[in-house]
């Protein structure tokens, strides 16, 4: 039997030999032969540390062809060579598969329905060069560990590739119960979704020595790096870090802010104009990004009613808008992409599951509805204009954040490097500056800038200037043209869209079409009662028998419910407790009955209960008591009708007692005038005091009708 030497994959001996400058030659002639096209300057990089053996972390914004990063290391072997690829969802991995055979590069997607024992045979012999598959695949299935830990395998494996590697840190945060205090893990449902234990995967990523290990992230910021690295357990001198472009200068990024609560999402209403304006064929490619599961569809509520469709969501074949989600069945998931990508729909309602490593390059304006971490809103607006056109980013912000900060002087400016997740968050949303240079800032250095004076955030754009990037045209760098953008946006389609981002000033708009405005339900009115407590309970029962009497009148026997279901204590107190809204007015307020009721559950049920409130009202019981109360009433007039008629003798009295008072003493101030002389000897010749002279005495009274004076006195 003829002995056939072990197959190991290895890089030819001139590769590894060669200098630097003779190696990045050869990676970017490989990549000329195999994409037509020169290599970025990080691409070459990223290649030369991964031929050196080394574990590289690549850090660049999408749509600069991060994941041809190993397919250009791939090209450089001679013979069999694997690469295994691990994607944040299953059904992810198909439309890198479909990208690979255009490359004519064999490649399958391992997911736990299809996997099997003959896939693992085809692996182990070579079949494949290229293996995509789910972290549950990964660590969950003990099929591929034994495929995992095979020696042929191992023999073949030549690169280990972690696609959005800053999601072990958010599976780190799960696992250790840290997400339970930040509200960004709330705003971003799918990110972390079942992945409480993820963070064990360095484990296996390092299992096999002298594999070459390759992470690509687009948003990654210091903080963020350093957690996976010491998850890797690894030095800094054993990665190299390597960045990329970070800005994508051709993307429009506008922050609007939020006229409705979030979880309405009512101002989608102000985005679409009705389909006979603008058809789904002439609609803008577009994905809706929601933070939850549940709000995704109401997203498509919202814009179905925005379009006069209303009740096209719940159809699973809509022409217009579909779901897409972690969730989302399988088949629905490859449907709904399929359809979108051939341009059979063209708008997604999407969780962040569809920011994710799934490029899908149609895509000419994302929608973000809530604040949310910057990381992330990067990650799925970089979905946009993958093309190379001109992209629109639309950031519904809301105003306010409950337990938020909301303002500026709510940041502490010597602690901005200190920032968390949920700081940064709400940073994005009320920052001044540049929208462009916060975003490629917060990637670099881990915080939003809040003022244009910031040391950092002027060196970063100053590197854009010196990069001759065209001039950023963000909601805070062009007001103007945003709000023109946003007045024209409804009649925006493929025909005008790239007029309208060009110069949205020059643009006339459509009159015709008017914003939807949902219609507020008036407030329930405060209720009150004036009945007495007995008077109340009484009516309340009263209501009750009443609504029974009339319900077994009408239906008898073929009632499938008891009148106490339809009609019990809880409505009839909430009836009488709004008793003088509803009877006071003339005619009564019916509406606000059936309100306060819930709504009539058999017909005319409002004016039968406001008909049996009359009869109540005209019983003896509640005209007894008016009585009582109209003759307390009587009785209290009358008292104090008496009591004011006392009141005004005795005030009379008193006022004629005063004249007379007042009138003496006239007369004695004119008598003592006439005979003063005479008073004052008789005075001093009795002996007795003058009462003027010592002070114990009053004085006596003088008035303005005396005729003497006191100079004439003198």
């Amino acid at each position: 039997m003829e002995y056939k030497p072990i197959y190991r994959a290895r890089l030819p001996r001139t590769l590894l030999d060669s200098t630097d400058d003779e190696l990045a030659e050869s990676i970017i002639s490989s990549s000329l032969d195999l994409h037509h096209d020169r290599p970025e300057a990080f691409q070459v990089e990223a290649v030369s540390a991964l031929v050196r053996a080394k574990k590289a972390f690549v850090h660049a914004a999408p749509g600069f062809w991060k994941n041809r990063i190993p397919e250009i290391f791939f090209s450089l072997y001679d013979d069999k060579a694997l690469v295994l690829v691990l994607n944040r969802l299953d059904c992810l991995g198909d439309e890198q598969v479909k990208e690979k055979k255009l490359l004519n590069i064999t490649a399958i997607n391992l997911t736990l329905m299809t996997f099997n024992h003959e896939t693992v045979k085809q692996i182990k012999e070579g079949c494949f060069s290229f293996v995509y598959l789910s972290p549950e695949v990964f660590l969950n299935n003990s099929l591929f560990e034994e495929m995992f830990s095979s020696s042929e395998f191992q023999n073949l494996l030549s690169l280990i590739v972690v696609e959005e590697a800053e999601l072990m840190y958010w599976w780190s945060l799960v696992a250790s119960k840290q997400d339970k205090l930040l509200n960004t893990f709330k705003r971003h449902e799918d990110r972390s979704r079942s992945r409480p234990f993820y963070a064990s995967m360095s484990e296996r990523l390092t299992e096999i020595p002298g594999v070459p290990l390759l992470l690509m992230s687009t948003t990654c910021r210091p903080a963020v790096r350093d957690s996976i690295r010491f998850n890797l357990t690894l030095r800094p001198r054993e990665i190299t870090m390597i960045t990329g472009k970070l800005t994508r200068p051709e993307i429009r990024l506008l922050r609007i802010p939020m006229q409705s609560s979030l979880k309405s999402c009512d101002d989608l209403l102000r985005i679409y104009a009705p389909r006979t304006k603008v058809p789904a064929i002439k609609t803008v490619p577009t994905i809706i990004y929601s933070g939850t599961l549940d709000a995704t569809f109401q997203v498509m509520k919202v814009v179905n009613e925005a379009r006069s469709t209303k009740g096209h969501e719940y159809d699973p074949d809509s022409e217009f808008i579909r779901r897409f989600h972690s969730v989302t069945g399988q088949m629905d998931k490859l449907k709904n992409i399929t359809d979108f990508a051939q341009g059979r729909v063209p708008v997604l309602s999407a969780s962040m599951a569809l920011g994710l490593t799934q490029n899908v390059k149609r895509v000419r304006c994302v929608i973000h509805m809530g604040r949310g971490d910057p990381s992330a809103i990067v990650q799925m607006v970089g979905n946009c204009a993958l093309d190379g056109n001109p992209g629109l980013a639309l950031l519904f912000m809301e105003p306010k954040r409950k337990e938020g900060k909301n303002s500026l002087d709510e940041f502490d400016p010597n602690l901005k490097q200190l920032q968390s997740d949920d700081d940064r968050m709400d940073a994005f949303a009320i920052t001044p500056v540049c929208l462009r240079v916060a975003l490629s800032v917060d990637s670099q250095f881990g915080y939003i800038p809040l003022s244009d004076t910031d040391p950092v955030f002027q060196a970063e754009r100053e590197k854009e200037i010196q990069a001759e990037l065209p001039a950023c045209q963000c909601s805070n760098c062009a007001p103007e043209g945003a709000q023109a953008i946003l007045n024209l946006v409804q009649q925006m389609s493929v025909d005008n869209f790239d007029e309208i981002l060009q110069d949205p000033l020059r643009v006339a708009k459509d009159e015709s079409i008017v914003i939807k405005k949902r219609k507020k339900k008036p407030q329930m009115p405060v209720g009150t009662c004036s009945l007495d407590p007995d008077l109340a309970a009484d009516l309340v029962q009263h209501l009750q028998d009443r609504f029974k009497s009339l319900y077994d009148e009408q239906y008898g026997n073929a009632a499938s419910f008891c009148a106490s279901q339809l009609f019990g204590k809880r409505e009839a107190e909430a009836i009488v407790s709004h008793f003088d809204q509803i009877r006071t007015p003339v005619p009564h307020n019916l509406q606000l009955l059936e309100r306060v009721m819930g709504g009539d559950c058999i017909p005319d049920q409002s004016i039968l209960l406001d008909n049996s409130i009359t009869t109540w009202m005209e019983a003896d019981l509640y005209q007894g008591v008016l009585r009582e109360r109209l003759a307390r009433q009587a009785s209290i007039g009358s008292e104090s009708g008496a009591e004011a008629t006392v009141e005004a003798d005795t005030g009379a009295a008193a006022k004629k007692a005063m004249d007379r008072e007042v009138m003496a003493d006239a007369g004695r101030v004119q008598t003592r005038g006439l005979d003063g002389t005479m008073a004052e000897e008789e005075t001093k010749a009795s002996g007795l005091p003058n009462k003027q002279e010592d002070g114990n005495g009053p004085a006596p009274k003088t008035t303005s009708s005396s005729p003497v004076s006191p100079s004439k006195k003198e």
